[in-house]
């Protein structure tokens, strides 16, 4: 992930609506609905939130979220539903000269069609379609047609400049971009191949341009292009909104190192993504194409064979790039060098159609009330993202930088299977008691009288054993049955490790994977020296200010390090942990 600055940063969102659309022959139907007629406020609605009705608002210069300024906001201004039908007329007729459609300033069958078509959630670029410079439809092939869906596109349009360039400024300085996919779909792709599309998406830029994509396969080290699927509310202030709307959206690079987001392409989990023909299920590889292009800085194109067009309409014929998208990406970067090096992509075996499709449902979403629960575990990460533990579950929360303060806690994703997520770790183990990150960034995961010591959430130290070891390995006594919590203090870095009224503080660079101090300082009662800390507790981390703070059922404790007590006021609920517009369990103030 790479940080950047605080200049106008797009996001780009594939809408995907339930309307019937076929484009290109080679394109297939994804939806089967017949389409719906729209309403004035609708249509209104529509054409403000994709740029028609005050085009002097460029996506470069739009309404910033008060939030983040760096992140344009996609609400639509409510004085747009209201405007007059004069400007109404106004922004119909730019929509339909950009797309080459008969200019009536009325909202007709096609234009409506077009309209609530699957597509980018980003405004589109309108200055043609303002100076009237699109050429207008001569001939019925080059208009699109509405009987019975999009049917032909024909020689639609001149492909000379029909691709944008998001900006000058908002692009890699640099010819090597790292990669990594740092979470991956929950259901039916496979991490296998769910990397092979990636791999292979990378390559397909690569083929034709002057960067190289080389993967990040260290999780703790921070990668240009950061790919996540996340459900919801996913960390970025910009939540999906489960399966058949949005599909996607990524984020332009910018030029200095402020906002993290900058380059990373997030995709929603509620979707069931796919790699092969299978016409009911999202293409994973088409996506993934059109949105590392804007990873990279390049905008919408007008061309409808083109990656990206900003209409979504998946093909499970090879997905490969139009000359539009090639000529657009080698004005930003230049061509590639003859001979290039291109990594080899992953045979993979073919695999059956997945099930058939079951109606949406939000069981996902209630396997957690993350308003009112208790937890087992949190582990601070990296600084940067909070790993939160309940039964066989986890979630992740991120904390949202932007320049150098600390701003509030966001909903990152989940909940996944701890399972799923750590195959580091045993099967069987589907619930920890404790875990707490070391300053070499290694990972200690607790569980009854044994523990295990992770590289990161896929790999075990070297010469660790996959069934962990005993807690006495540490130097624990053998009446220790679990670890209630572990966590690093912020006045020493130091790891404490709480069990039962004791204490015990871990050198983690002693012995081979490190030792707890022993008699006659420790263990030591928590009452004697944490004054006010419930007996005994389910989980602590250190906060954003250096504050420690523990969690007992569904009630929180903020621990004052310098007069060594709870501070006055607590427990409070743990659902507003901080006076911050996301808590720290992943509760919204809206929930």
């Amino acid at each position: 992930m790479h940080a950047c600055s605080l200049a106008t940063v797009w996001i780009f969102t594939l809408v995907f609506q339930t309307v019937s659309v076929q484009a290109v022959p080679s394109f297939q139907k994804v939806d089967h609905n017949a389409p719906r007629t729209l309403s004035l406020k609708e249509s209104m609605y529509l054409l403000d939130r994709y740029g028609y009705v005050n085009p002097g608002g460029s996506p470069q210069t739009g309404n910033k979220d008060p939030k983040n300024p760096a992140v344009i906001d996609v609400h639509v201004d409510d004085s747009a539903l209201t405007m007059p039908p004069p400007e109404y007329t106004l922004a119909v007729r730019r929509f339909q000269r950009q797309y080459s459609l008969p200019v009536t300033g009325q909202m007709d069958e096609a234009t409506s069609r077009l309209l609530t078509a699957p597509r980018c959630g980003n405004p589109d670029d309108v200055k043609d379609a303002v100076q009237g410079e699109v050429e207008e439809s001569q001939t019925s092939s080059r208009v699109f047609t509405v009987s019975g869906g999009l049917r032909s596109v024909g020689r639609v349009l001149r492909r000379i400049k029909r691709y944008l360039i998001g900006d000058e400024k908002m692009k890699w300085a640099k010819k090597k971009l790292t990669w990594q996919i740092r979470s991956y779909p929950s259901r039916y792709l496979s991490r296998a191949r769910t990397y092979g599309v990636f791999q292979h998406t990378f390559n397909l830029w690569s083929k034709v341009i002057d960067l190289d994509f080389v993967e990040e396969k260290d999780y703790y080290k921070e990668a240009d292009i950061v790919i996540q699927f996340g459900a919801g509310k996913h960390g970025d202030s910009i939540p999906f909104d489960g399966e058949g709307g949005v599909l996607a959206h990524a984020f332009y690079p910018t030029p200095n190192n402020v906002y993290s987001f900058a380059g990373d392409a997030h995709f929603d989990d509620d979707e069931t993504w796919n790699d092969g023909p299978h016409n009911e299920y999202r293409n994973l590889v088409s996506v993934a194409a059109h949105e590392l292009g804007h990873s990279m800085g390049l905008g919408h194109s007008t061309v409808p064979t083109a990656i990206m067009y900003p209409y979504y309409i998946g093909t499970w014929d090879r997905v490969k790039l139009d000359e539009d998208d090639i000529v657009g990406m080698q004005q930003i970067y230049g061509a590639a060098k003859p001979g290039k090096f291109i990594p080899p992509e992953p045979e993979l075996p073919d695999v059956p159609p997945p099930p058939p499709l079951t109606p949406p449902t939000t069981e996902k979403r209630k396997l957690v009330d993350f308003c009112n629960t208790s937890i087992d575990v949190i582990i601070k990460i990296r600084n940067l993202e909070l790993y939160i533990f309940k039964g066989p579950l986890q979630w992740r929360v991120t904390w949202s930088k932007t320049v150098s303060t600390w701003v509030s806690y966001e909903f990152r994703d989940g909940p996944t299977s701890i399972t799923y997520y750590w195959p580091a770790l045993p099967k069987y183990v589907d619930y920890i008691d404790a875990g707490v990150e070391r300053e070499d960034a290694a990972i200690y995961m607790f569980r009854g009288r044994r523990f295990w010591l992770l590289a990161d959430n896929v790999r075990r130290k070297t010469d660790f054993p996959l069934h962990g070891l005993p807690l006495t390995q540490l130097g624990l006594p053998e009446t220790v049955t679990k670890i209630d919590t572990a966590f690093q203090w912020d006045v020493n870095k130091k790891i404490y490790l709480f069990a039962g009224r004791y204490y015990w503080k871990l050198d983690e660079k002693a012995g081979q994977f490190g030792q707890v101090y022993g008699g006659p300082d420790y263990p030591r009662l928590i009452e004697d020296t944490w004054e006010g800390v419930p007996v005994p507790v389910d989980a602590a981390f250190t906060g954003l200010n250096g504050e420690t703070i523990f969690f007992s059922g569904t009630q929180h404790y903020v621990f004052d390090n310098i007069r060594m007590r709870i501070r006055p006021g607590y427990p409070k609920p743990s659902r507003y942990p901080k006076p911050s517009n996301l808590a720290i369990l992943g509760c919204t103030l809206n929930d």
